[in-house]
């Protein structure tokens, strides 16, 4: 169902319901008072005949004579001894003399109905000629009230009825009028698909203040998706143009064993060590593709704890001096601090670092642990070939080095980097970047502290 449909059902039904209970309550309350005025000036008239015929008793006037002259031009009145026996009755129509209520020394008023016609009536007690207590009921016929109920009635249904086809022409303009920016913009939108892939939207100033919302929404959005796109077109070219290389050694290498492997030792050792080397790039090279594509798409499962970071770090240099035969020296002012990390992922961070700080350098590498109370800083220092101030800013890009014949040589990927800052933005680290050429380059971790309790990992 379309926006506009639904705003103008909604609103027609929700009005409909509103006049149909005002009207209602018009009708009943009407009614209601009107019959109670009835009922009003009835009882004010038993009270006039009470005293006429207190009067009537104390003068030795017959009471009778008295009811006769207060007869209602469409009515009844009866007198009823304590034995419900009627004493008096008088009607202006023979079948009125049928109906009777209870006998009651209690005064009350109420509205019935006899074989088709409506009366209001009012029930008195009064002291007859013979001293006793009778009841007087009085009897009005009220059905022309009733035709003015019927009339109202109409009139009401009448106008509820015009009032929902005014309501209803009325939703359709009103909706037409608030839906028509919208479908304009909805019309921008899809020429925007047929004519350019990521053009923008021109913002009316005209419109209202939710369609330039939704206008600059739609705008973030194609400017976001195109910046995408980009990226992922540089990925692409960028992930085979590192593929190319080590593809072409080995398939010249394999050219060069179909020919000469057989009868140049010198040409079988050669291939053989340059496609392997090669192979070892790709395998690399493809892992830090799966890796960055792993935590590019969330797929990286997270738990961040406290953790005890300088016997992980200890754990992790352990490992590395064994591959790398070379020393990597940590130090630390607090052997239990503890930072708030998910395990994992920051053993990949800092494998990240120590491995561009082994590739790039020949001394030791030194690690700093220390603790600042609300942070931890984890600082990886070597003394390399450092980074160009020129080059700092892009580091953190995809498959961009500094120095791409000798990042071939180290056997980098362009990715280590771009992964580690993806890594750390999911444990909350900071990262920072000193680096001076042929001097070396220091990262500077900042992470959130885990508190004082130790907790084993």
């Amino acid at each position: 169902m379309k926006l506009g449909t639904k705003i103008q059902l909604y609103t027609t039904v929700m009005t409909l319901i509103v006049v149909i209970i005002i009207n209602l309550f018009v009708y009943y309350s009407y009614k209601q008072f009107s019959l109670n005025a009835e009922m009003g000036q009835l009882e004010n008239r038993g009270f006039n005949i009470m005293q006429e015929i207190q009067n009537a008793n104390d003068n030795d006037i017959n009471a009778e004579a008295v009811l006769q002259a207060h007869l209602l031009s469409d009515g009844y009145m009866t007198v009823i001894n304590s034995e419900n026996n009627p004493v008096v009755r008088i009607a202006t129509e023979a079948e009125y003399a049928n109906i009777s209520m209870p006998y009651s020394t209690s005064q009350y008023a109420e509205a019935m109905n006899h074989e088709a016609h409506h009366f209001v009536m009012v029930s008195l007690p009064i002291i007859w000629e013979n001293g006793e207590v009778y009841d007087l009921q009085i009897y009005e016929n009220v059905q022309f009230l009733h035709e003015t109920f019927e009339i109202l009635r109409w009139i009401l249904l009448l106008s509820t009825a015009i009032i929902f086809i005014v309501i209803f022409l009325l939703n359709r303009i009103i909706t037409n009028f608030i839906t028509r920016p919208i479908n304009k913009l909805v019309d921008r939108m899809n020429r925007t698909e047929t004519t350019s892939k990521y053009s923008m939207l021109e913002v009316d100033q005209k419109d209202t203040k939710e369609l330039q919302e939704l206008s600059a929404a739609f705008n973030n959005m194609m400017e976001e998706l195109k910046i995408h796109d980009e990226n992922q077109q540089a990925f692409i070219m960028n992930a085979s143009h590192e593929l190319k290389t080590p593809i072409t050694v080995i398939s010249s290498y394999s050219e060069m064993l179909k020919r000469f492997g057989k009868t140049r030792e010198d040409v079988l050792d050669e291939s053989i060590h340059a496609i392997s080397d090669e192979a070892r790039r790709m395998k690399y090279l493809t892992e830090q593709l799966l890796s960055f594509a792993k935590v590019n798409t969330g797929r990286e499962e997270i738990a961040r704890q406290p953790t005890r970071i300088v016997k992980l770090i200890r754990d992790i240099a352990a490992r590395l001096e064994t591959v790398y035969q070379r020393e990597i020296d940590v130090r630390t002012d607090n052997e239990s601090v503890l930072a708030h990390v998910d395990v994992n992922t920051f053993d990949q961070l800092v494998k990240i670092f120590m491995d561009n700080a082994y590739k790039y350098s020949s001394d030791a590498i030194a690690v700093e642990v220390q603790d600042h109370g609300q942070s931890v800083e984890v600082t990886i220092k070597d003394r390399g070939i450092g980074i160009p101030e020129e080059d700092i800013d892009h580091i953190f890009t995809r498959f961009y080095r500094v120095d791409k014949a000798r990042a071939r040589k180290t056997g980098g990927s362009g990715l280590g980097l771009s992964i580690a800052r993806e890594l750390a933005k999911l444990n909350g680290i900071d990262i920072s970047v000193d680096s001076q050429v042929d001097v070396g380059t220091t990262f500077r971790l900042t992470m959130e502290s885990g508190g004082n309790d130790e907790e084993e990992n």
